[in-house]
């Protein structure tokens, strides 16, 4: 049985160019089984697995441990993660059809330019209109509500 985040992985490598899916839609489409937020750790680990890595050629207690650790996370429905070139997680927006990348050590403007490539188009707010670009059909393969969530602003007095 694959974990939640290879399902996570899955539903992204799925999306189409030129279409992007919420945080929020792809944990819907897991059943809730991770947040928002959880969906954004999942992506946040693809970038943890490098192409380059060698193996150390260190054997005993800290190579037992890691293994061990490994085996947990499998366990835990978090197996080892592909990387960030096989898994399109630029496709994955917020709420607000805007980038959050920033936050978690990407380069802020990555995400827009690679989306940018992909033909979509963000306003002077730095967002992208879901109507347009939202991947429905993805979303109703999985009987998720299409319209998508929005927050409402405080209005402060």
């Amino acid at each position: 049985m694959p974990g939640v985040y290879d399902e996570i992985y899955k539903i992204v490598r799925s999306i189409p160019k030129g279409r992007v899916l919420t945080y929020g839609a792809i944990s819907a489409m897991i059943g809730g089984r991770m947040s928002a937020q959880g969906v954004g750790w999942a992506l946040k680990a693809l970038g943890s697995k490098k192409k380059s890595a060698k193996p150390s050629g260190k054997t005993g207690k800290a190579s037992s441990k890691n293994a061990a650790q490994s085996k947990s996370k499998v366990a835990a429905g978090k197996s080892t993660s592909p990387d960030m070139d096989s898994v399109p997680w630029q496709r994955v927006v917020n709420a607000q059809g805007g980038t959050s990348t920033h936050k978690v050590g990407v380069p802020a403007d990555l995400q827009r330019q690679l989306l940018e490539a992909e033909g979509i188009e963000f306003n002077e707010e730095g967002c992208m209109d879901l109507g347009k670009y939202l991947w429905t059909a993805g979303m109703a393969k999985y009987e998720v509500e299409t319209a998508p969530k929005t927050r409402s602003k405080k209005v402060l007095n």
